[in-house]
This record gives structure tokens, sequence and C-alpha cells, in this order.
């Protein structure tokens, strides 16, 4: 009885937290430092740099596949994705219990943009990290210029767009 009290109390206390990192603070606050360099794995097997995306503003999405926050922005980040052609969503997967998870869950959400495998020590090296889902903007010259955590919904998307790419059309 004493072990299923304790399991139990154990079980709120990290349902609590996890709350509280996902409710987020729905503020964007960038220090503007240098994006961390990266090489990370692809659910193809390819390389994710995202250096590559230099000229574009980028949205780099951190998510985990048990996250129902997360899935709940999938759609909006897909949607903002497939309306820019200026603008790249990249999905950061973390906390996952395997890469088929990861896999799994981004065919079932119908995730086109680019998804690859990060580890926590990837995430802290972005910077302020609130809990899951956590979104960081990161401007066309390669800079941090805004972090969001908690669920980013289209609106706000393209508010930070037009802030950042000030000559954008709006959909």
């Amino acid at each position: 009885m004493t072990s299923n009290r304790a399991g139990g109390v154990g079980t709120l206390l990290l349902l609590a937290v996890l709350i509280v990192g996902f409710a987020g603070y729905g503020a964007w606050a960038g220090p503007g430092e240098k994006t961390p360099e990266t090489a990370l794995e692809t659910l193809e097997g390819g390389k994710l740099r995202l250096a590559e995306y230099r000229g574009k503003l980028v949205l780099v999405n951190f998510w985990a596949p048990w996250c129902p926050p997360c899935r709940q922005e999938m759609p909006d980040l897909q949607a903002f994705h497939d309306a820019h052609a200026d603008t790249v969503v990249v999905g950061l997967a973390v906390d996952y219990r395997s890469r088929g998870n990861v896999a799994n869950m981004a065919d079932m959400m119908n995730i086109t943009y680019p998804v690859a495998y990060a580890s926590r020590k990837t995430a802290q090296r972005f910077g302020d990290f609130r809990g899951l889902p956590t979104t960081f903007l990161i401007s066309p010259d390669g800079r941090i210029v805004g972090r969001h955590s908690g669920v980013l919904k289209r609106g706000q998307m393209e508010r930070f767009r037009e802030e950042h790419l000030p000559s954008a059309d709006s959909p």
C-alpha cells in the first residue's frame, strides 16, 4: 500500500512538472546569438545542418512523440512550412524511446518538413529551455532572434514572420 501511494505521488509530481514546462510563457526572448552548429541525423538517414537554411527564416521546433502539446501544434507548423518558400520549419525530436517512435509520429501527423533526431544536449545549446514544445526563431543571417515555450499557433508564426521578414507577403 505504501509503495503504491509513493508511486502515485511521484507520478503526480512528474505530471505537475511536465504541465508547468508545457504551459510555457508564450513570449519570444532571443539573445541574438549565432545558431549552434548542427549535423543531426534525419529520419531518412541523411544529415541536417541548420547552416543550409541561411537566407531563410527558420523555426526550430523541439518536440517528443509522447508530448500531446507537440502533436497539437504540428498541423499549424506543417501549414506554415507549406505556405512560405522563404521560411522553413525544422523539427528536432528529443526524449524519444526509439527512432521508430519518431518516424511513426512524423508519418502519422503527415509531416513533410525536415525532422531530425536531437539530444537534450543539442537542445540546451540553443539556450533557455522550459519544456516541450519549444521553438526557436532563427533569422536569415543565422542568429537566434526568439524563443517560444508551449504550443505555437499559426497566427503567431505569421506575425513573427512579418516582423523578421518585413518585405514578406502575408498568405
